[in-house]
């Protein structure tokens, strides 16, 4: 699901924070990195479902790394504590308390639950029956819809602020 994590994470962040100054860019890279990381190793494994990208440490990791390598009050640290935050972000918005063991992996133990579909490979098996990740993804649409008229993303000076920027302008 990328619009549901992409707006949800947005909202999420514009919400807790309140930072307009943050790097939208750096936060969507965030909040996508869960998914990409195990859509990348299932083109090695496939059918592995959901790996440490959904994890606590894996997020941890991401934000020990923005700290340890970059410097203090930099722009690089500032983008790279947004991809962590945007990263933990993810794991909310999939709910990810309901398989403590993915979450807490590693401390509950080495091995990854089986079974456990990502949201990448469960693309091609969505039914009538599934509709929850379809409406997921019209509320991330309608939001990020609504912020872009919001930010008056009409207007090509505004885009190429934000392209260029990362920044709404609001």
């Amino acid at each position: 699901m990328i619009f549901w994590h992409l707006g949800g994470a947005v909202f999420l962040f514009r919400l807790a924070f309140k930072d307009s100054g943050a790097d939208l860019r750096f936060l969507a890279i965030g909040a996508l990195l869960p998914d990409a990381v195990e859509w990348v190793v299932g083109w090695w494994d496939p059918g592995t479902g959901r790996l440490i990208g959904h994890s606590v440490a894996f997020c941890l990791g991401l934000l020990v790394a923005a700290l340890v390598l970059t410097r203090r009050r930099s722009r690089g640290r500032k983008r790279a504590v947004v991809v962590a935050t945007g990263a933990i972000m993810h794991l909310v918005l999939d709910l990810g308390w309901i398989d403590p063991q993915l979450l807490l992996w590693p401390m509950l133990g080495y091995e990854l639950p089986a079974g456990i579909e990502s949201d990448w490979s469960g693309l091609a098996s969505w039914s009538s029956a599934n509709l929850l990740p379809i409406g997921q993804e019209i509320v991330g649409i309608a939001y990020l819809a609504w912020l872009a008229r919001k930010a008056r993303l009409t207007d090509p000076r505004r885009r190429a602020l934000l392209w260029r920027s990362g920044k709404l302008g609001t």
